[in-house]
């Protein structure tokens, strides 16, 4: 049996391996950033961390509220312990984080054997189960197949674009690998002119075959922003681009409005669910304790604005027209 090639040794193979890891992990990083930046924890008590709660819930898809004797409020990562009540939610949680961990028994508002404990007692003996949507799948996962394919793309561009450059494969004798390879690195970093050794090069000793790779980067990089915008769509994002809004119809426009719409309340209505259980629970309903959650945006976001995009083009461009109509007055 010949001896194995050891690759792990080859520059060129492991800057390769170094780069893909960068691009999946740059884009995925990019996604966790939209994710976590989409709901605002409105009121919290400032024992908890709305930071720690969104990521509990991206990577973990669950996480609890609770109170704590030492801490007072908090907010903890949690899985399933015990049986399953008649909706199907678990009966106990374990509540746990950096060196912290207890058992609880999950709020529901079901009448059981824990009515006849006091309030005082129950505060300290429930939790609160936070849900990243009703099914309890994190985020994470799906950003991470999102985040492949882009890295996928965005490799697949960069070598399209390297073959562009490097139109040929030349056929050499491994002995001279390393001559070749230090010449086609003048090459590779456009040097105006390359030189080489007479005495040990000749032109019988290279053989060129062109692989003439069509150019297909744009395309790819068409199909990045498909991704890209799909991607969004899950988050809830509005993502329509700004050139293509004059070329979309009423309907289409409403169709993917109606899409990111039903995808960001399927976030939002669980966390909501979730705020309406703990100012149930400790009595800060319609108090100035009462906490909540929104959408945390600047700009009129889908769930506010029931107007399409096109409407909103078309608005804008109808203020312009209005504008110019006002100055031709004055004038």
């Amino acid at each position: 049996m010949g001896k194995r090639r050891n690759f792990r040794n080859n520059y060129k193979f492991t800057d390769s391996l170094i780069l893909n890891n960068e691009t999946f992990i740059d884009y995925l990083e990019r996604f966790k950033k939209v994710a976590l930046s989409i709901f605002e924890w409105v009121n919290l008590p400032k024992s908890m961390n709305a930071e720690y709660l969104e990521k509990c819930l991206y990577y973990n898809g669950q996480c609890a509220l609770l109170k704590d004797k030492n801490y007072g409020f908090i907010n903890t990562n949690c899985c399933s312990n015990g049986n399953i009540n008649i909706y199907g939610y678990p009966t106990s949680l374990n509540c746990y984080s950096f060196e912290y961990s207890t058992n609880r028994k999950l709020y529901t508002g079901l009448i059981d054997n824990l009515s006849e404990l006091q309030s005082a007692q129950r505060q300290y003996y429930e939790c609160i189960l936070v849900q990243n949507n009703w099914e309890r799948v994190p985020t994470a996962g799906t950003m991470e197949l999102f985040a492949y394919r882009l890295y996928e793309a965005e490799r697949t561009i960069d070598v399209n674009i390297k073959a562009q450059k490097t139109p040929v494969l030349l056929l050499i004798d491994e002995k001279q690998r390393l001559a070749f390879e230090n010449i086609y690195s003048q090459y590779e970093g456009n040097r105006p002119v390359i030189f080489g050794d007479k005495n040990s090069l000749s032109a019988d000793q290279i053989r060129a075959i062109k692989t003439d790779a069509p150019f297909v980067a744009d395309k790819i990089q068409e199909y990045k922003k498909e991704i890209w915008n799909e991607a969004l769509t899950f988050l809830g994002v509005n993502n329509i681009m700004i050139d293509k809004k004059e070329r979309l119809i009423t309907d289409e426009a409403n169709s993917n409005n109606e899409l990111i719409n039903l995808n960001l309340q399927s976030y939002l209505a669980p966390r909501q669910e979730a705020c309406k259980q703990f100012n149930e629970k400790f009595g800060f309903t319609g108090t100035k304790n009462e906490i909540s959650v929104r959408v945390r945006s600047d700009l009129h976001n889908i769930i506010k604005n029931v107007e399409s995009v096109v409407n909103d083009y078309k608005d804008i461009e109808s203020l312009k027209n209005n504008k110019n109509i006002l100055e031709g007055v004055k004038n």
